[in-house]
C-alpha cells in the first residue's frame, strides 16, 4: 500500500512518524483484504489534523482507492493521533470489506446471467437445421484467432480506463457470445470477409453491455464533509451508487496485453537498441490509444490493423459511413499530435508514421 501523508495544524509528530503509525495499524487487517483481493497497491491519502477548539482534539480523514473505481473516505477523532487513526482504520477496514463484498456478489451475478444467455442462445441453434449449423461451424472456426485477438485489444482498453474489471469478462466470454450470436442469425452463401464483419460487430456489441452494466452512478462527496458517526449505520437507499463498480488495472496493464502471444526464446540475444525504442514507442502509443473515445479507438484500429474501409467500419460499429470516416480522422489527428509531441513521428526525415506506430501494435 502507498501511503501519502499530510500534516496540518500543530501536530508533534513528522510525516515518517505518521506513516509508521498507520502501518502499525493497517497491518492488522486492511492490509491482508488488500493483498487477498489483489489491491495492494492502493493509494492511501491520510491527513492528522489537531483542533484547539474545546481542548486538544485530533482528526484523522483517510481516502482509499480500491478496484472498482470505489473512493472509501472515513474519519476518525480522539485525544491523540493513534485514537484518531484507530478509529478511522476500523472504520476504513469495515468499509473496504463490505466493498469487495458487493463488488463480489455482482460478479456472480453478471456470471449466472451469461451462462442464462448462452443457454438460451444454444437452444436457438439447436433448433436450426443440421445443414445450417455445419456451414455456420464452418464459416466461423476459421475466423476464430482474428476474433480472439480483437476481443484481446478491445477488452485490454477498457480494463486500462477502468471501464471492465481485470477478471471479467474473459476473452473467451465475448467470443462464445460472438459466435453463438452470429450461429443463431446465419445466412448461407455470405462470404469470409462478411462473416467476420458480423462477428466483430456481435463482439462490440457483448462487450458494450458488459461496459454499460459496469458504469458507477454516483454522487459526488466532497472529501472535506463531515463523516457520519458510523458508516455501518448508514441507510441502504445508498446501495445503487455501488450496483456498478468496476476495475482501475492502469498500474497492471502492460503492452503485452494486446499483443499476440508469441514464444520466448531464452537464447536469444539482447535486444538491439532500435528494438528497444520500438518497444517504448509502441508502449506509448498504447497509453495514446487508450485515451480515446471507445468509437474513435474502434474505428482507427479497424482501419490501420484490420485494413477496413469506412463502409465495412460503419457496418461493424452500425453509424453511418460518414460518421466512420470523421471518427477515423478525428482519432487519427489525435494520435498524430500527441505522438509528435513525444517525438515520435513528425515531417522529418526519419520519424516514423502514425499508421507504422499502429501496426506495430498487432
Amino acid at each position: 500500500m502507498k501511503i501519502v501523508p499530510s500534516l496540518m495544524g500543530p501536530t508533534h509528530l513528522t510525516a515518517a512518524d505518521w506513516v509508521a503509525l498507520l502501518e502499525s495499524l493497517l497491518r492488522k487487517e486492511v492490509m491482508p483484504l488488500l493483498e487477498k483481493r489483489n489491491a495492494a497497491d492502493s493509494a492511501l491519502h491520510a491527513t492528522l489534523s489537531q483542533q484547539k477548539r474545546g481542548g486538544d482534539l485530533f482528526v484523522t480523514s483517510l481516502r482509499l482507492s480500491l478496484p472498482g473505481k470505489k473512493i472509501v473516505v472515513v474519519q476518525g477523532q480522539g485525544s491523540n493521533p493513534r485514537q484518531a487513526a484507530t478509529q478511522a482504520v476500523e472504520r476504513l477496514f469495515r468499509e473496504t470489506r463490505r466493498h469487495f463484498d458487493r463488488l463480489s456478489g455482482q460478479h456472480q451475478y453478471k456470471r449466472k446471467a451469461r451462462r442464462e444467455l448462452l443457454k438460451q442462445l444454444k437452444a436457438k441453434i439447436d433448433a436450426l437445421p443440421q445443414a445450417v449449423i455445419a456451414e455456420g461451424n464452418a464459416g466461423i472456426e476459421p475466423l476464430l484467432e482474428r476474433l480472439k485477438a480483437v476481443a484481446r485489444r478491445e477488452l485490454a482498453y477498457l480494463r486500462a480506463v477502468g471501464d471492465l474489471p481485470m477478471d471479467y469478462p474473459t476473452v473467451q466470454d465475448v467470443v462464445d457470445e460472438a459466435v453463438a450470436a452470429a450461429r443463431v442469425s446465419w445466412v448461407s452463401g455470405r462470404d469470409e470477409d462478411a462473416v467476420y464483419r458480423q462477428l466483430l460487430k456481435n463482439l462490440f456489441k457483448a462487450i458494450d453491455r458488459e461496459v454499460a452494466a459496469s458504469r458507477v452512478y454516483q454522487e459526488s462527496v466532497p472529501l472535506d464533509a463531515p463523516a457520519p458517526a458510523d458508516a455501518m449505520q448508514q441507510a441502504e437507499s445508498m446501495v445503487e451508487e455501488e450496483i456498478y463498480e468496476y476495475y482501475q488495472p492502469d498500474e497492471e496493464l502492460s503492452l503485452a496485453d494486446v499483443l499476440p502471444a508469441e514464444g520466448f526464446d531464452p537464447e536469444a540475444s539482447e535486444p538491439s537498441q532500435a528494438e528497444i525504442d520500438a518497444a517504448s514507442e509502441q508502449a506509448f502509443a498504447f497509453e495514446v490509444l487508450k485515451d480515446l473515445p471507445i468509437g474513435w479507438r474502434r474505428s482507427l484500429l479497424l482501419a490501420e490493423l484490420d485494413a477496413m474501409n469506412a463502409a465495412a467500419i460503419a457496418e461493424i460499429l452500425d453509424i453511418t459511413e460518414e460518421r466512420a470516416q470523421q471518427w477515423v480522422m478525428q482519432a487519427n489527428a489525435f494520435v498524430y499530435a500527441r505522438l509528435t509531441d513525444a517525438g515520435i513521428v513528425g515531417m522529418e526525415t526519419g520519424r516514423v508514421s502514425v499508421s507504422a506506430v499502429l501496426r506495430a501494435l498487432r
